[in-house]
């Protein structure tokens, strides 16, 4: 059965009144709440929301602060004291060497610090000590040279004694027709030695040529060594290379000259053997400063003959 719409209407009314009449009767909506009873609704609010004072709800904040942890505090070592040595004796020429094994950085600290105090020499040799007793690095390696670069015109020579140098003999073997061009190229390459090792070496020259077949057909090849002059005396290795321009045989020997040493002390192990020049650099600034006073020294009298026996 369809109750018409106004009817409806009429009904729903009626419900809506009865149902507010009844939840409202008796309810007071113009009088104020007391004092207590306001009390009460502040208490009932305040114990619904977080508490501010407990340490152990996820939303309020600690009266103090956690303490922070202490900082880690990383002790670098102590740097090495800088022994600059006598400098009121005069050094010898394997001064600083004890000091290889502090390594590269020392002894490049200690050579600034000697040339600050204007002891020269002993800067020169602090610098070289980089070179020739420690595995410098490229970087370490350059500046030593440029220090010796610096250094070395300021300064004597180490011997100027022509009878107190140690003789050497340089050796070449190659065909009829280059050993007449060759030889005084070779003597020309002993005179650079002699002033690279800042005359602690006496360079001879020996030239030996083949037969002239070695001259015919293509480059030349020449062979070259370095030995002792006293009987009994060592030698080197032997090493070549070929000749197509008279003008390149002077760089190519002062570079074999190099390459000799080197091998020396690869195999000696008594001093830091002397790095391979790049082909741009200029041969006799590689023999001058790739090679130290020391390790000329050292070549030479490894090559000399032995020591007489004592009784």
């Amino acid at each position: 059965m369809r109750v018409p719409l106004p009817i409806a209407i009429i009904l729903s009314l009626i419900v809506i009144g009865v149902v507010w009449w009844r939840g409202t009767a008796g309810i007071d909506f113009l009088t104020p709440p007391s004092d207590a009873e306001l009390a009460a609704i502040r208490n009932r609010v305040e114990m619904s929301l977080p508490q501010a004072n407990l340490r152990d709800d996820a939303i309020s904040v600690p009266d103090t602060p956690p303490p922070l942890p202490e900082p880690v505090v990383i002790e670098k070592p102590p740097e090495p004291e800088i022994d600059l040595g006598d400098l009121s004796s005069a050094p010898g020429l394997s001064a600083y060497a004890e000091f290889g094994e502090k390594g590269s950085s020392y002894l490049i600290e200690l050579a600034s610090l000697l040339e600050s105090e204007g002891q020269f020499q002993r800067a020169l040799l602090a610098w070289e000590r980089v070179l020739d007793s420690t595995d410098a690095d490229p970087a370490q390696a350059a500046a030593a040279m440029a220090a010796a670069r610096r250094l070395r015109p300021t300064l004597p020579d180490w011997n100027v004694d022509p009878q107190g140098a140690v003789s050497i003999t340089l050796h070449a073997g190659t065909g009829k027709k280059l050993a007449a061009s060759l030889e005084p190229i070779l003597a020309q390459v002993a005179k650079d030695i002699g002033r690279a090792s800042s005359g602690i070496l006496a360079v001879e020259i020996s030239v030996a040529s083949g037969t002239s077949s070695l001259d015919e057909d293509g480059p030349t090849p020449v062979a070259m060594w370095i030995s002792g002059t006293g009987e009994g005396s060592s030698s080197t290795d032997v090493l070549s290379f070929t000749v197509k321009d008279l003008e390149t045989v002077e760089p190519e020997v002062m570079r074999t000259v190099i390459l000799l040493v080197r091998n020396h002390f690869e195999k000696s192990r008594t001093l830091t053997a002397p790095t391979v020049p790049p082909r741009d650099e200029p041969a006799r600034t590689a023999l001058e400063l790739r090679v130290t006073r020391l390790s000329w020294q050292s070549f030479g009298r490894a090559l000399g003959p032995p020591a007489p026996a004592t009784q």
